[in-house]
């Protein structure tokens, strides 16, 4: 009664977990993941505890084994990034997606379990489409939280839970071909059968209204997986049913089609009008930035989530002037590439060939053992297999345009299928499968290392992240007092969190911002103190342009012009072809009333290949009437 009681907790644990991250974990930033990590955090912690799992079918170990390398590896190479919160923000999603994984492989792979998974699943894709309805009926910047809008609001496509699209048709990809999965090989009755497959044809159509090109090309794919899939099983099974089958996919793929380009025509042809492989489509400038910041470290790569940085330091000088910092690379084959090396790429590409393996073994065991003793395809464990699969390679195939393995929802939802996969409930027999030594053990520690880290993260890192945001809802509000409790929350949030440089940032930023209008006595304390903070943040994280912008306009209001150049320099260094880093130094050099080399410095920021601003030339002109009017 005890063990069925705490298995019961376990599985309501994880259940929450997945629903608070398929609702608010729907971001590349942790803020709103972090309710999720507590609960997922205490399922992992409750099951690793419990040192025998008993469970109807094993899983795989060498899926098993397979997934604890890429895990160790991931782990050390964030711990050993250069920017500590680039890469902690890859560590907690990675984390989740272990706990994910390890629990739907081993204590949620009970049917019944797995049964109530699909159900919170089913729920968050009803609860997608609602909001994306929201959007399509003209309130397209509508955010689930409140006093927050979405970013992509303007672009008028759907965003349901998530602020990027892309992200939704990424969760929405995956849904609709497990659900169209289950409609098929399921257990149920007609009524059952017709509610999945209206919600994943649903889940489809929402795709075409988020109107990502990858998510569609993914579906694309994923679509041929589940129709070949289904074919090799009817033609092991019901060979006489082949025929008739492929005359309804057919009819059923050409009626599709023509209702998707009849009703979303225009969209789509704006979209797929410029290839994603032209000279002139942003992501071609992107890809060849990363592969530049690959080079620097291709063996293991240049760190979690480095391209944050190596957007700016190896941005291509034909890339549109319009094209603002990218941040990921939109291909999450190439952002493995450049973070995790070739190491962390051929770990993953193991990883994926070994599960779709497993799941290969687990078809031909179903279509030539079970099926001679059942007579019957109608399986639960044999419908989420197949969508599963399908799943996988859709969303593998969406990756190659998109980086939704950066945002918690769609990566645990990956997470939670290939652990179906390692998974899918068979023992066949007459075949022993392969043990790999310690492998058991050593996932049951890691579930329980992942657990307790997600723990002591939300409770440190939640907190100093929920304090920094109170402080940025505040930025607009530029009274004494409202400045005063910002700066308290920063403080707060550093004292909290000291590894973070974008709190020391910030509170600089603000110090200098007080600075201005006090009396020279304080002013100059305040310049110093900021000074010191846009110090700490730039020894923090040296790879970024701007702390060492706002370091340069201190010293030069310390008067210490020397080390302003130096700071500039350094900004120049990692943002050669950007024009704030010359900006800057065209205005130290206005300062410094030299004229002559001010007037070169403003004509070469106006020359910049990126981030135009369009300050340059006024700046420049305000030069004119100083220097006119200087002795």
């Amino acid at each position: 009664m005890a063990a069925r009681f705490i298995t019961a907790v376990i599985v309501g644990l994880f259940l929450l977990g997945l629903l608070l991250t398929g609702v608010l974990g729907t971001e590349t930033r942790l803020l709103f993941y972090w309710p999720a990590c507590v609960a997922l955090g205490l399922a992992a912690v409750g099951a690793s505890l419990r040192w025998r799992w008993r469970l109807k079918f094993a899983p795989a170990d060498v899926c098993l084994a397979s997934v604890l390398v890429l895990a160790v590896y991931f782990v050390g190479r964030q711990l050993t990034s250069p920017v500590v919160t680039h890469a902690r923000e890859d560590l907690f999603i990675l984390l989740g997606c272990l706990v994910t994984y390890t629990l739907s492989a081993t204590v949620l792979s009970h049917p019944g379990a797995r049964l109530w998974v699909l159900g919170v699943l089913l729920f968050t894709t009803l609860g997608n489409l609602v909001v994306g309805f929201i959007h399509f009926s003209g309130r397209w910047s509508f955010h689930v939280v409140p006093s927050y809008m979405r970013a992509f609001g303007e672009e008028q496509r759907i965003g349901g839970f998530y602020n990027n699209p892309n992200h939704l048709a990424a969760f929405l990809t995956m849904m609709s071909l497990v659900l169209a999965g289950m409609a098929l090989f399921g257990r149920g009755g007609a009524a059952r059968k017709l509610l999945l497959g209206f919600v994943a044809l649903s889940a489809a159509i929402g795709v075409a209204l988020t109107v990502s090109r990858g998510a569609l090309v993914g579906l694309a794919a994923g679509g041929v997986v589940l129709a070949a899939l289904s074919l090799f099983i009817l033609w092991k099974t019901y060979p006489h049913l082949v025929g008739k089958l492929l005359v309804a996919t057919a009819v059923v793929l050409a009626m599709g089609g023509m209702v998707l380009f009849g009703v979303f025509s225009e969209q789509l042809q704006r979209r797929f009008g410029m290839s994603a492989f032209s000279e002139g489509e942003p992501r071609m400038q992107i890809w060849k930035a990363a592969l530049e910041q690959h080079q620097t470290h291709p063996l293991i790569g240049a760190g979690a989530r480095m391209f944050y940085e190596g957007c700016v330091t190896y941005r291509q000088a034909i890339a549109p002037l319009w094209l603002q910092e990218a941040e990921f690379v939109h291909n999450e084959w190439l952002q493995t590439l450049a973070d995790y090396g070739w190491v962390g790429l051929g770990l993953v590409i193991a990883v994926l060939g070994i599960h779709l393996r497993n799941v290969a073994g687990f078809l031909r065991w179903f279509v030539t053992d079970k099926f001679d003793r059942t007579a019957t395809v109608m399986s639960n464990g044999l419908g989420l297999a197949v969508g599963a699969a399908a799943a996988i390679v859709a969303t593998m195939a969406h990756a190659g345009f998109e980086f939704h393995f950066h945002v918690a929802a769609p990566a645990l939802l990956a997470a939670y299928l290939l652990g179906v996969l390692a998974n899918p409930g068979f023992s066949p027999e007459g075949w022993k499968p392969l043990r790999v030594p310690g492998c058991r053990p050593l996932l049951k520690f890691a579930l329980f290392a992942a657990g307790a880290v997600m723990l002591f993260g939300s409770w440190k890192y939640g907190r100093a992240e929920f304090y920094a945001e109170k402080a940025s809802l505040l930025e607009k509000d530029k009274s004494p007092e409202v400045t005063m409790e910002r700066l308290d929350w920063l403080t707060r949030a550093a004292e909290l969190d000291p590894e973070n440089g974008d709190y020391w940032y910030q509170r600089g930023l603000v110090r200098l911002e007080t600075a201005a209008g006090q009396p020279e006595t304080l002013a100059k304390s305040l310049l110093k103190r900021g000074a010191e903070d846009l110090d700490r943040a730039h020894r923090l994280n040296p790879y970024s342009m701007y702390p060492s912008l706002a370091l340069a306009d201190a010293y030069d209001a310390l008067d210490e012009p020397t080390r302003a150049v130096q700071a500039i320099d350094d900004a120049l260094r990692v943002a050669p072809l950007y024009e704030m880093p010359r900006l800057a130094y065209a205005l130290h050099l206005h300062r410094q009333r030299r004229w002559a080399e001010a007037e070169e410095a403003y004509f070469w920021a106006d020359q910049a290949a990126a981030g135009r601003t369009g300050e340059a030339h006024p700046f420049y002109l305000r030069m004119l009437k100083d220097a006119a009017a200087a002795p």
